[in-house]
């Protein structure tokens, strides 16, 4: 017998927990937690979700307009995207990354996840213009960095993610530079180790931060004449800009190094994010290497013959007409998807500013220089409050909280979602800090004025704790 939704409500707390434990990814956890368990106890800013643009226009301008389905639409679609939609997403990307996108180079399937899957799969086979990847190979990825990287690689393909640990403290507190990657890497080469792939996310996840040209100039030019790494340029927050970012964002696509050694570049987006679709599981792949086309398109090459890796997490036929919907679309006769990506930073920045003053009336403190760029996250600093408790110890604490972490990380995350604060964020160890007491607080995950009461809880919380 299947167990509703209701059932799931009334179910014991290890019913609820069993439930939990099939789901890997925490963050993911946290979401079916709070909408499906216990959908009134806790606001949850622990998701990297994003309500802005639905409220603001997407509803109006998109789904209130969408009619019942089409009968083409109950039937098979091509599982990478159909020409139409490849199309569609090329031009909206060749926008957002300041460079034509071939549309013959874009490919969807469901989510960005399966499109980091697909891509380390296609290195796997021949032809990727250099060693295939095997099994145990290493991908060196900045850290703190998005758990789901270790689901991609590590699952299915058996590659072994690596953090390259940024400083926690000093003048480049969590910055990336060439030299710890180059250090890095040579460690890893030294311990008999072969990292093979470098997943750099810009803007960056957690710490929301658009690299810098330079660096990244000075990053991809040493892999391509270094090293036999292929990059993957995690981009799926590109439109997530503050306007009073400084710090330009910059595609890989864009680089020098892309003219030379495009087939070693790749390109992952999605509409999760920017366009807060999560739920759609909607994500591309933009690579010009043959290998990846092949697994993204099959092949009846007699050399290697390659059936189609998105078959089982397509791009299917109710994505295809939603987002077909959405980038057809118009708002007072402009594109809507262009209208909504010059509204969106106005709504970002306005959202970012009024949670940046509660935190700075707080008194809390928060990774984050003048002039860079923060996408959808604040990178909380709660580290003096870690080993501290309450007055009273009868708090009653949540059924679901992560494994493995520092024990006073765990406790203080527990404590601001039990009641009454009721505020889930996001512990540092998930996402692979090197060091414990910093949270995720995504402020597009709810409107503003809902992430600041939170704050304002979070802070009374806090306060109590000696």
């Amino acid at each position: 017998m299947t167990m509703t939704e209701n059932d799931l409500k009334l179910a014991a707390p290890d019913a609820a927990a069993d439930v939990l434990a099939g789901l890997t990814d925490f963050e993911q956890a946290l979401a079916f937690y709070h909408q499906h368990l216990a959908p009134d106890t806790a606001i949850n800013l622990s998701v990297a979700e994003n309500v802005l643009l639905y409220q603001q226009s997407m509803d109006a301008d998109v789904f209130k307009k969408i009619r019942l389905i089409p009968e083409r639409n109950i039937q098979y679609m091509a599982p990478a995207g159909i020409p139409q939609l490849r199309r569609q997403v090329a031009d909206l990307l060749g926008q957002a990354f300041g460079r034509a996108v071939a549309e013959n180079d874009v490919f969807g399937c469901a989510g960005v996840s399966s499109a980091l899957e697909c891509i380390a799969f296609g290195l796997m086979r021949k032809g990727t213009g250099t060693p295939a990847l095997k099994p145990k190979d290493e991908v060196l990825i900045p850290a703190p960095y998005w758990q789901g990287f270790n689901w991609s690689f590590e699952e299915r393909p058996k590659l072994k993610c690596v953090p390259v640990n940024l400083p926690t403290e000093g003048k480049d507190r969590y910055r990336l530079t060439l030299d710890r990657l180059v250090e890095t890497y040579e460690a890893r080469q030294k311990a008999g180790h072969r990292p093979r792939l470098l997943v750099l996310t810009n803007p960056h996840n957690p710490l929301g931060v658009n690299y810098d040209k330079k660096l990244l100039e000075e990053i991809y030019a040493w892999v391509m004449a270094y090293t036999d790494m292929h990059i993957i340029s995690d981009e799926i927050y590109c439109h997530s800009q503050l306007d009073t970012a400084k710090t330009p964002f910059t595609s890989a696509v864009t680089l020098r190094a892309y003219s030379g050694f495009a087939d070693r570049i790749h390109v992952v987006w999605g509409f999760a994010k920017d366009f807060g679709l999560s739920g759609f599981r909607t994500g591309f792949v933009v690579s010009k290497n043959p290998a990846v086309h092949r697994i993204m398109l099959g092949s009846n090459d007699p050399a290697e013959r390659t059936r189609q890796f998105p078959w089982f997490t397509p791009f299917d036929s109710l994505k295809t007409y939603v987002i077909g919907e959405l980038l057809s679309a118009h708002h007072n006769g402009e594109r809507y998807t262009t209208y909504a990506m010059k509204k969106y930073p106005g709504l970002l920045s306005d959202s970012f500013r009024a949670v940046k003053d509660a935190l700075d009336k707080a008194g809390i403190k928060y990774v984050h220089r003048d002039g860079d760029n923060s996408a959808m996250f604040f990178w909380l600093d709660l580290t003096e409050y870690l080993g501290r408790r309450a007055d009273h110890d009868h708090i009653e604490l949540p059924v679901i909280g992560p494994d493995g972490l520092d024990p006073d990380e765990e406790w203080l995350f527990r404590y601001l979602a039990a009641r009454p604060t009721e505020v889930s964020l996001l512990p540092g160890g998930v996402m692979y800090n090197p060091v414990p007491g910093f949270y995720r607080l995504c402020f597009t995950a709810r409107p503003a004025e809902e992430v600041v009461g939170a704050v304002q809880r979070m802070v009374k919380a806090l306060g109590k704790l000696k």
